[in-house]
């Protein structure tokens, strides 16, 4: 099957169609008599794939073609389409989730100021944004929008609560579904601003991982160290309940645990970028905004497969020794539906 096939953007002859239509037909008629059903099955029409490429030392690079490119499905090289900054036609949506638990009080200070940089330069000119708070709960603040006013309202409003819980695996969990309904043609991102670990969420690691992927949502965490963020605060932005001697105790506790926004980042195709303060921040943003619209956007058609599971993908750049490429680990199928 072709790109316009997938797509339907192919056309058939008037003539041949009504035939199909009356051969059709007849064939439901007839199992319908039989007592038999139709069995449909349905997969994933097209698999988008954003791929960063990159120097060792973070430059993006660009003009590469889609001969640079080979993507392999389970092994099995596939046909693909590309499109690049200059001509991807797929617009962006972003859900922003921020850790707003009490021990993130000083970091939200930083925060609450970032909110404007969300539209222009997550989300873009044709994107949209929406913004989910985490601690003991997940709060939507702000439903997809492209007001960057009403974005950057929502992150202002933002602040810490008397809980110590940050719940951010529940909180990609619930952008994942969020991003699921979204078109089907959109990019999917997801932002997280928090500490790098979990803390106390309902969700498993694995079960998040697999939600972004079936999703297909690329995950880019910056995050900060309740310990450390207290001492790079203003004095007026830095409550008594923010961060301390016993936080960082705790942190360093907690090390030998999966570093969640790693294993995020690495399964969706993302980058994790870490930051102590506001200038911090905003070069993190930054550079997440300038990877998401300097990325190459690979398509493909699935060949028919047996495989109902997660499917492996794999990109690589011959052409370019030693480069750096990210991309989504894998999909899953869209689950065979019988009627």
């Amino acid at each position: 099957m072709d790109r316009e096939a997938a797509i339907g953007l192919h056309r058939v002859p008037a003539e041949s169609m009504n035939r199909s239509i009356l051969i059709l037909a007849a064939v439901l008629c007839t199992l319908t008599v039989s007592g038999q059903q139709p069995t449909i099955q349905t997969n994933v029409p097209l698999v988008l794939v954003p791929v960063t490429v990159a120097e060792r030392k973070g430059a993006l690079i660009d003009g590469l073609t889609v001969d640079d490119f080979v993507l392999s499905d389970d092994g099995v090289r596939q046909k693909i389409h590309l499109d690049t900054s200059d001509t991807v036609l797929a617009p962006v949506s972003v859900v922003l989730a921020i850790q707003c638990s009490d021990i993130s009080s000083t970091a939200l200070a930083k925060i609450n100021r970032v909110g404007g940089m969300i539209q222009p330069l997550i989300a873009g000119e044709r994107g949209s944004a929406a913004v989910v708070a985490f601690d003991d709960e997940v709060r939507l603040l702000q439903n997809f929008t492209t007001d960057s006013t009403k974005i950057r309202s929502a992150v202002q409003k933002v602040r810490g609560r008397s809980a110590t819980v940050g719940r951010m695996l529940d909180a990609v969990a619930e952008a994942a579904r969020m991003l699921a309904e979204q078109p089907q043609n959109r990019r999917r991102i997801l932002v997280v601003i928090g500490e790098a670990r979990d803390r106390g969420s309902k969700t498993k690691l694995d079960e998040a991982i697999e939600q972004i992927e079936r999703a297909g949502v690329v995950v880019y965490p910056a995050t900060y160290s309740a310990y450390l963020s207290p001492w790079t605060a203003k004095p007026q932005d830095n409550p008594p309940t923010g961060g301390g001697l016993l936080t960082g105790l705790g942190d360093l506790i907690r090390l030998g645990k999966t570093n969640t926004s790693d294993a995020l980042a690495r399964a969706s195709g993302g980058t994790h970028l870490s930051f102590e303060t506001l200038h911090g921040l905003e070069s993190a943003l930054t550079k997440t905004g300038e990877e998401i619209h300097g990325q190459y956007l690979l398509s493909f058609v699935p060949a028919a497969s047996d495989n109902s599971g997660f499917h492996r993908l794999e990109v690589v750049v011959p052409s370019r020794a030693g480069v750096v490429v990210r991309a989504r680990a894998g999909y899953w199928p869209s689950p065979s539906r019988e009627r």
